[in-house]
C-alpha cells in the first residue's frame, strides 16, 4: 500500500504542471489567511463535525446493525448494503435544485431525516425483537440513512464554500479538516459504546444528529445563498 501511494505521488509530481499561486491567491496564504477567523465558516464546520461524528459512531458498525438490529442476515445483508449505496447515489442529483433554491430548508430536511432514521434504529435496538415488521422498518431506516448521509455532505460543503467568501480554498480546507475529525471521533466513540451495547451506540448517533440539527435550525444566515434574494431562499 505504501509503495503504491509513493508511486502515485511520484507519477503526479512528474505528470502534473507546476502550480503557481496568483497574487490574489497569495493574499489568503500563511499569516494572511482569515478562514479560521470567519465565525460563519467556523460554525458550519463545527456543526458538520458533530453531524459526521454522529454518523460514524454507528456507520463503523453498520454491518452489525443490519444483522443484529434490523435482523437481515446472509446474502440479504449484502443487498441491503447495496441499497444503502444506491440510495445515496440517487439522492445527490435529487437535492441539487432544492439546495440551490432553499439551502437552509434542504439541509434541515436532510438532517431531520437522518435524526429520524437513527431514532428508529435506536428504538428497534432497545426493542430486541425481530419480526417482519421490524425488518421492514429497519430496512427503510437504513435506506433513508444512506440517501441522506450522502446528500447532506455536499449540502454542508456548499454552505462552507459560500461562507468562505473570496477564500473558497481555505473554506474547503477547514470544512474537510472538521469532517476528518468527525470521522476519527465517531469511530473512536462508536468503538467505546459498541463494547457496551448497540442501543447505546445508536442513541449517541441520534443524539449527536439532534444536536447538529438544533444548531443548524436556530442559526441565522448560516445557509444563505448570496446569489439569491432573501425572498428566494
Amino acid at each position: 500500500m505504501t509503495g503504491a501511494a509513493a508511486a502515485v505521488a511520484l507519477a503526479a509530481r512528474l505528470a502534473l504542471p507546476e502550480m503557481v499561486l496568483r497574487a490574489d491567491q497569495l493574499e489568503h496564504v500563511g499569516r494572511r489567511a482569515r478562514h479560521h477567523r470567519n465565525p460563519r465558516l467556523v460554525k458550519v464546520s463545527v456543526l458538520t463535525m458533530i453531524a459526521v461524528t454522529g454518523h460514524f459512531v454507528s456507520y463503523t458498525y453498520i454491518v452489525v446493525i443490519i444483522r443484529d438490529v434490523v435482523g437481515v442476515r446472509g446474502p440479504n445483508l449484502a443487498w441491503l448494503l447495496a441499497a444503502y449505496g444506491v440510495a445515496g447515489l440517487v439522492s445527490v442529483p435529487l437535492v441539487a435544485r432544492p439546495l440551490d433554491r432553499w439551502p437552509k430548508g434542504a439541509v434541515i430536511v436532510g438532517m431531520t431525516g437522518l435524526t429520524a432514521a437513527f431514532t428508529l434504529l435506536t428504538a428497534l435496538a432497545f426493542g430486541e425483537r425481530h419480526t417482519a415488521a421490524t425488518a421492514l422498518l429497519g430496512t427503510g431506516a437504513i435506506v433513508l440513512w444512506g440517501a441522506l448521509a450522502t446528500a447532506v455532505s455536499p449540502m454542508l460543503q456548499s454552505a462552507a464554500m459560500r461562507s468562505g467568501g473570496d477564500d473558497p480554498d481555505g473554506a474547503s480546507g477547514l470544512y474537510v479538516t472538521a469532517f476528518q475529525i468527525g470521522i476519527m471521533a465517531g469511530a473512536l466513540l462508536g468503538g467505546l459504546l459498541y463494547e457496551r451495547s448497540l442501543a447505546m451506540m445508536l442513541t449517541a448517533s441520534a443524539g449527536l444528529m439532534g444536536v447538529a440539527l438544533f444548531g443548524m435550525t436556530v442559526s441565522q444566515h448560516l445557509f444563505e445563498n448570496p446569489t439569491l434574494s432573501p425572498g428566494d431562499g
